[in-house]
């Protein structure tokens, strides 16, 4: 009796653990709509006073869109993952914070993207380095749970943790690869700005190439 009490009271913490992550998902993204302001428009402004005003709002509303999607897409992951969870530990409490905690961190590099000019950087960089914090963190949590750990996670499942675990990996290694590429051609044409973009080309072709590695442990589905 005492054995299946301790499960259950194990159940019921793991159960919280889920729905921290779920409410600090939720409310980065609800920070992220709040930091955007309808911006205050003298009367009798002029059109192009007006989309200056507006410019700052624009460009903040679509860092809102990409970072919510951006968002949803690593829930959807971390959901994937906790799907395996059997128990927990405190490696996977520290993980699972840290994780959180560059998730957390979106609204506050979103909001620098309003900052984001030809000769001021900065910003593009600062939410680069949050995207690539994300994922790397998410890897290690994946690697703890199916690698270090593997008695965290439910028996069988092998070739869908494995999955899981390379698309982790490689989605990783291609978002700091290209963060990088992009850094170092920022360094040396530090007058030019806009050559650093072309990290996004970097991270579509390296992505690519990590695509088709990962098809080949794709999990064939079942057919009943």
């Amino acid at each position: 009796m005492s054995e299946q009490t301790t499960e259950l009271e194990k159940e019921f913490e793991l159960e919280r653990l889920i729905l921290f992550s779920d409410a600090v998902f939720a409310i980065a993204i609800t920070l992220l709509i709040i930091e955007i302001k309808f911006p205050h428009v003298p009367k009798g402004a002029s059109n192009s006073e007006v989309l200056a005003l507006f410019t700052p709002t624009i460009i903040g509303f679509l860092a809102f869109m990409f970072s919510f999607f951006f968002i949803g897409l690593v829930w959807s992951r971390h959901l994937n993952i906790f799907k395996y969870l059997r128990t927990y530990d405190n490696g996977v409490i520290f993980y699972n914070l840290l994780f959180l905690f560059f998730v957390v961190c979106f609204p506050f590099s979103a909001s620098g993207l309003e900052h984001f000019r030809p000769s001021f950087f900065l910003p593009m960089y600062i939410y680069a380095v949050n995207v690539a914090l994300v994922f790397l963190t998410q890897y290690a949590l994946c690697n703890y749970i199916f690698v270090r750990k593997k008695v965290l996670s439910k028996s069988g499942y092998e070739p869908e943790k494995k999955y899981m675990l390379l698309k982790s990996k490689y989605f990783a290694i291609s978002i700091c690869s290209a963060l990088l590429i992009a850094l170092t051609l920022f360094i040396i044409f530090p007058d030019y700005g806009y050559v650093s973009l072309s990290g996004l080309y970097a991270f579509a072709i390296i992505w690519r190439i990590m695509k088709k590695r990962l098809k080949k442990y794709k999990p064939k589905p079942i057919v009943e």
